[in-house]
């Protein structure tokens, strides 16, 4: 639903008829480029981060009931570096793609190739971006709450002392790093 809405919100502001919104002058096309390439890479992170961590869940669900310390630090360990390193990566871009939006930006605006029209154009994207980043937030929290989750049952299950159930001597945990 959030993302229907980010899209609806990011066509309309890079409809022909936004490219005229502020004054008399159209949007030039390389702005127009910017800021249609920063918003799909926004959605690719969106949907990258979404889905890490939506394998993250999927993965603390399938290792319910076990005991095996080792396999769960390991496969959790290989996941949240999974979201990490995809999202160092995207993030790197949208860096790129929004340093050349402003490098396009000044020379149109130098160029007086701008009425004031590219303002309301970029605010609409960061805007739509915004509740994409919202959403992405709210999937890394649900990963974060599950493995939580998934710690407690361990810590319950371990409170008892028995060794035997594939607990390590010297009750080892896991630990994970989150973005």
């Amino acid at each position: 639903m959030k993302t229907a809405l980010c899209g609806a919100l990011v066509a309309a502001a890079l409809s022909p008829v936004a490219a005229f919104a502020g004054g008399n002058l159209p949007v030039p096309a390389n702005i127009q480029a910017d800021i249609t390439k920063t918003h799909a890479d926004v959605q690719t992170l969106h949907d990258t981060i979404v889905a890490d961590a939506s394998k993250i869940e999927s993965d603390i669900q399938s290792l319910q009931g076990t005991t095996d310390r080792s396999q769960i630090a390991a496969t959790l360990k290989a996941d949240w570096q999974k979201l990490q390193s995809d999202r160092q990566s995207e993030n790197d871009t949208i860096k790129a793609d929004w340093q050349q939006l402003g490098t396009d930006w000044k020379a149109a605006k130098a160029a007086k190739e701008t009425d004031g029209q590219i303002k309301p154009l970029v605010q609409q994207m960061h805007d739509a971006n915004l509740q994409l980043r919202s959403d992405l937030q709210a999937a890394v929290k649900a990963a974060r709450d599950a493995e939580q989750a998934l710690r407690a049952s361990l810590k319950s299950n371990a409170g008892g002392g028995k060794h035997g159930h594939g607990q390590q001597p010297g009750g080892t945990t896991t630990t994970t790093t989150t973005p």
